[in-house]
């Protein structure tokens, strides 16, 4: 007989880097296309999208290094994780360097309001407990009712997610590229 437990490790550890983000241990782009496709497909139907980014990233990896940027996104991961609990059908990713999407299906504007709240809450909440930079996300959201009206949902997400960050940027007083 032969022991396999370290290669059977290897493997889900392999699966799970497949699936996730490894600085913020939410799912990664290739799991949010691939659950896009299949909601798109199958439903459930409505669908919830909150486009998220986060501010000020480039400003601490410009004068803090990377590492301090690195802590900031392994923060927001905690927030985000945290704001999706369990909700099973929930999908939150981090997609690029400081973009993040949330997909619900089955779920209306309302949920997503709820989401939106619960998050903001959670930034407030973990701003408390961490001194130096505070966490700030811009969050667009949108929902659709089927799979023909899914990239207008996401293109109004997105459009929504860079009004606030503008806004963001004006009551801040700060260069966004500094």
């Amino acid at each position: 007989l032969v022991d396999i437990t370290a290669r059977k490790k290897a493997e889900a550890y392999l699966e799970y880097l497949g699936k996730h983000d490894p600085l913020t241990r939410l799912r990664n782009r290739a799991f949010y296309i691939e659950e896009l496709n299949r909601i798109s497909r199958k439903g459930p139907w409505p669908l919830s999208i909150l486009a998220m980014d986060l501010n000020g990233l480039k400003s601490v990896n410009d004068t803090q290094g990377h590492a301090a940027g690195d802590a900031m996104l392994r923060r927001m991961g905690e927030v985000l994780a945290k704001a999706a609990g369990d909700q099973q059908p929930l999908c939150m990713a981090r997609i690029g360097g400081d973009e993040f999407v949330a997909l619900m299906p089955g779920c209306d504007e309302r949920a997503a309001q709820g989401l939106k709240d619960r998050i903001e809450a959670l930034l407030d909440l973990n701003n408390q407990f961490y001194p130096g930079q505070k966490l700030s996300l811009a969050i667009g959201s949108a929902a659709c009712h089927g799979a023909s009206e899914v990239e207008t949902a996401l293109h109004a997400a997105d459009q929504a997610m860079f009004d606030a960050k503008k806004r963001y940027y004006e009551l801040s007083n700060v260069e966004r590229r500094q």
